[in-house]
């Protein structure tokens, strides 16, 4: 099916995930931090991203994914569709607000921690089917 690409700093987030997303058929690569990430994306061209926002840093995320989306370095990959998640509405009872100026830095879709591998599964599918 596709090539997923899974960029969080949490083993077990990583290791959960990856065996949700290889029982629905897909090939499920893995980073645990940003920069590794981004090497990834260019070394394999992934179908789509699974990207948590607060990793070594609480902006982490978005800076992966203002640089896939506006660095010429990575303009082959700009359009590869990114399901950011995070856990911070559970700890917060807020998600983050991204201002309509930092768009860019915003995915796709968005997927809040916990979850279930059906929704994770539905977001997956529609981001791929773009």
């Amino acid at each position: 099916m596709a090539k997923i690409l899974i960029i969080d700093d949490d083993d077990d987030f990583r290791t959960a995930t990856q065996a949700i997303l290889e029982a629905a058929g897909h090939q499920v690569l893995t980073a645990s931090d940003g920069k590794v990430g981004l090497e990834i994306v260019k070394a394999e061209d992934p179908d789509l991203l699974v990207l948590d926002i607060m990793m070594d840093s609480i902006y982490e995320g978005f800076s992966v994914i203002t640089t896939l989306r506006a660095t010429p370095e990575y303009m082959d990959y700009r359009d590869i569709p990114v399901l950011m998640c995070s856990a911070v509405k559970q700890i917060t009872g807020e998600r983050f607000d991204i201002p309509p100026e930092a768009r860019i830095a915003q995915g796709d879709d968005f997927l809040d921690k916990p979850f279930t591998s059906e929704v994770l599964l539905k977001k997956v599918n529609a981001l791929l089917q773009r």
